[in-house]
């Protein structure tokens, strides 16, 4: 094997990137310059990312003729061929801030005030906090190797000088609003969340306020009583010591005057519901066919809720005074869906079957599984395509996320993370038996999940593709954003941790052995999972005498630009449709 230290990226290592990267390119050049035009236009439909909502200001993050735009009361006050990662706009003044990168966890923060741009800052930025004419900023110092001994790299700063985070545990993410004269802070990760309050303007006085054991999204703080959804069975609604349990598992929720507008999941299909503010169910919401939520936001008045499907980008919808009215959507392409469940060690495991427009066996299964969070429906730019080409796509609800509860999540973590493997293998065996020839596909977590079902079933297999991927559970936490996984996977420094890590980890399950092709691709500048991943695993079964390619393209884990995403899309479209067409 390679003597390279792939987690270095070097100059010699990103040369080996870039040469094995221009081999698979080179391999299929013929087959992207035919696929390219037909796909790009699946990858330009406008879509809605995000929105935020005031008193006086209605914001809207939206993706469209290749550029992100900031929509504020139906005006278009900033383009850019960036991705705008986050939005929040001051609840009682005119600013509005978005945090803006090219891809990766670093960008750029920027202010706007009555639609001029009066501020920006570099850097890992994850929240601001406005008050009077100055704001707080939440930011993160990453390096690239991190040890443990340095603790949280989490803290809120004032002009550039730093006030609160050394009580902050190592892992934890930082998060905050003012509510009139206090300021919440949320300091949590996957499993657990503290949060302090104070006196906005005067950090001395911001003290713990309560502990929880779960993850905690806070939705208001009025006269002393703080209003949460907590991530707890199903989820509990609080309003200070009162709270109500509910009785289906919950995506999000936020606070009206009226009580509080919450979306649940059903077997991973959204369902807004108006609850009073004794917990007392009021009105249902339901949608027509599948639909997932994509974003919402409240103020005292009224809500805004987008929600996506397989084959519709966005649908919004307004809510006030009980009732939901449609605004806008825009729909892709008619896709016939169904459903279909498995049962697992006692577990029955959900699943989406996107059939293609003509029948056909060829079919991508695709799967994460973890950090609570919810494969639901939406649109997906290579899934689309797929369909109109003979590719069915199943999409699989697996343990590990949020779509039946915390216990749902809580059983496909750390040393149950074998139940989602499992699960995943399962639904490919089914599908197996039922004559489909299938690919596996997984991003990030997925990525591992990808990665490891081809280590472990590859008999089943005529591909996989792994995307972004953690593979090394051993060295995963010591990685740029590594040590806010621990939670989840487990410490690799336990020495208990460390056997079912190692059990668990694709890249020390990966043997000599006769695999399928695969894909492994991730971007250079990727600063939450390293693309030392990606390239540890490649090498590694490239080693074995397998047919492996390598894609490292440009941007960070969150993407890249348009063109970018066209071009990465169309390459894995290209290896999808080669791997399905290969002789058994």
């Amino acid at each position: 094997m390679n003597e390279m230290n792939f987690e270095i990226m070097d100059g010699k290592v990103r040369s080996y990137a870039q040469e094995q990267t221009e081999i698979f390119e080179d391999s299929f050049r013929a087959q992207f310059e035919h696929i390219r035009p037909v796909l790009r236009p699946y990858v330009y439909h406008k879509k809605i990312k995000m929105v935020a909502i005031t008193e006086t200001k209605e914001c809207f993050v939206t993706v469209e003729d290749g550029k992100n735009n900031l929509v504020v009361n139906n005006v278009n006050i900033y383009s850019t061929p960036g991705i705008i990662v986050w939005i929040k706009p001051e609840k009682n003044g005119e600013r509005v801030a978005i945090f803006e990168t090219s891809g990766s966890d670093e960008g750029t923060l920027k202010v706007f005030l009555d639609n001029n741009l009066v501020y920006s800052e570099n850097g890992f930025i994850h929240d601001i906090i406005f008050f009077g004419d100055k704001f707080y900023l939440i930011k993160e110092n990453r390096v690239e190797n991190f040890e443990k001994a340095e603790g949280s790299s989490n803290a809120v700063y004032l002009d550039g000088e730093y006030l609160f985070g050394k009580e902050v545990e190592a892992g934890m993410g930082i998060g905050g609003d003012r509510y009139g004269d206090s300021v919440i802070l949320t300091a949590g990760n996957n499993i657990s969340t503290t949060i302090y309050e104070g006196k906005i303007g005067d950090h001395a006085t911001w003290k713990l306020f309560k502990k929880y054991g779960s993850q905690v999204k806070v939705l208001g703080y009025e006269n002393n009583t703080l209003y949460a959804l907590k991530m707890e069975g199903n989820g509990v609604i609080t309003s200070g010591e009162r709270e109500f349990s509910l009785s289906e598992p919950v995506q999000d929720a936020v606070k009206l005057k009226d009580g509080f507008l919450v979306v649940h999941m059903r077997d991973a299909k959204s369902v807004p519901v108006l609850y009073n503010n004794d917990g007392r169910k009021i009105k249902e919401f339901p949608f027509d066919g599948f639909k997932g939520l994509i974003a919402m936001d409240s103020n005292d008045e009224k809500a805004d809720i987008v929600v996506g499907s397989f084959g519709t980008t966005f649908e919004t919808y307004s809510y006030k005074d009980g009732n939901l009215k449609l605004e806008d959507k825009n729909t892709v392409s008619e896709v016939k869906v169904t459903e279909s469940w498995i049962e697992v060690n006692e577990k029955r495991v959900h699943y989406f079957i996107l059939h293609a427009k003509r029948d056909a066996k060829n079919t991508l299964v695709y799967g994460y599984g973890g950090f609570n969070i919810s494969i639901i429906p939406s649109y997906y730019n290579l899934f689309a395509y797929l369909l109109n080409e003979c590719v069915n796509v199943v999409v699989c609800n697996l343990p590990g996320g949020g779509e039946y509860g915390e216990e749902w999540h809580r059983s496909g973590m750390r040393e149950n993370k074998k139940n989602v493997y499992e699960s995943f293998q399962g639904i490919i065996r089914k599908l197996s038996g039922e004559g489909h020839k299938i690919i596996c596909y997984g991003v990030s977590n997925g990525g591992l999940l990808s990665s490891y079902t081809l280590a472990k079933i590859p008999e089943y297999l005529n591909g996989a593709v792994i995307g972004n991927p953690v593979t090394d559970l051993l060295r995963f936490h010591k990685l740029l954003a590594g040590q806010y996984w621990v939670s989840e996977y487990g410490d690799p420094d336990n020495e208990e941790d460390e056997h079912f890590l190692r059990e668990y980890s694709s890249y020390e399950q990966l043997k000599a052995g006769k695999y399928p092709p695969s894909l492994i691709y991730s971007r250079i500048s990727d600063d939450r999972v390293h693309p030392a991943h990606a390239l540890k695993f490649y090498e590694k079964i490239k080693s074995f005498g397998n047919e492996a390619y390598l894609m490292i393209g440009e941007g960070g884990h969150l993407g890249s630009g348009m063109e970018d995403v066209v071009d990465e899309t169309t390459y894995i479209a290209c290896f999808i449709k080669y791997a399905f067409s290969k002789k058994d």
